[in-house]
C-alpha cells in the first residue's frame, strides 16, 4: 500500500513538471515574452525600480555634507553612470511599446530624465531646489508608466 502511495506522489510531481514545461511557449502566463515574466511590462518593472534606485543615489549625495565626504566624486561618477544605463534603457523600452500609452509613458520618463540630467549637471550654490524640484518630477513620470494591472487583462 505504501508503494502505490509513493507512485501516485512520484506520477503527479512528473506530470507537474510536464504541464510547466510543455506549457511555457504557450498562453500570455508562461515563457519569456509573457505577461507576467518579461516583456514589456518586465522591462517597465526594470526601468522603473533602476529610476528609483537612482532616485535614491541623487537624494543621498544631495544631502548636506555629502559633498564633502572623501567618495563624494565617486559616488557622482556612479549616478551619472546610472543615469547613463538608465536612459538607454529607457530608449530600449520605447523601442518595444506597441501601445501609444506605453510609449508616451516612457517619452515623459525620458524627458524627465534629461531634466534631471541637466540640473544634476549644472548642481552648485543654489541648485538645490532645482536638483529637488527635477527629482520630484523624475519620480512622479517613473509612477506614471503604464500601471500593470492594464497589461493582465
Amino acid at each position: 500500500m505504501t508503494w502505490l502511495w509513493i507512485l501516485i506522489a512520484v506520477v503527479v510531481v512528473v506530470a507537474v513538471i510536464v504541464v510547466v514545461l510543455a506549457g511555457r511557449g504557450f498562453g500570455p502566463f508562461f515563457g519569456r515574452r509573457s505577461v507576467v515574466l518579461g516583456g514589456w511590462l518586465g522591462g517597465a518593472i526594470d526601468a522603473y525600480e533602476q529610476g528609483l534606485a537612482l532616485h535614491g543615489a541623487i537624494r543621498d549625495a544631495s544631502r548636506p555634507g555629502a559633498a564633502a565626504a572623501p567618495d563624494a566624486g565617486a559616488r557622482w561618477a556612479g549616478i551619472e553612470r546610472s543615469v547613463a544605463d538608465l536612459d538607454r534603457r529607457l530608449h530600449a523600452l520605447h523601442d518595444a511599446a506597441r501601445d501609444p500609452e506605453d510609449r508616451a509613458g516612457v517619452t515623459e520618463a525620458l524627458g524627465s530624465l534629461r531634466e534631471l540630467r541637466s540640473a544634476i549637471d549644472g548642481r552648485g550654490a543654489g541648485q538645490a531646489s532645482v536638483v529637488g524640484a527635477r527629482m520630484d518630477a523624475f519620480e512622479l513620470s517613473l509612477r506614471r508608466l503604464r500601471p500593470p494591472e492594464r497589461h493582465l487583462w
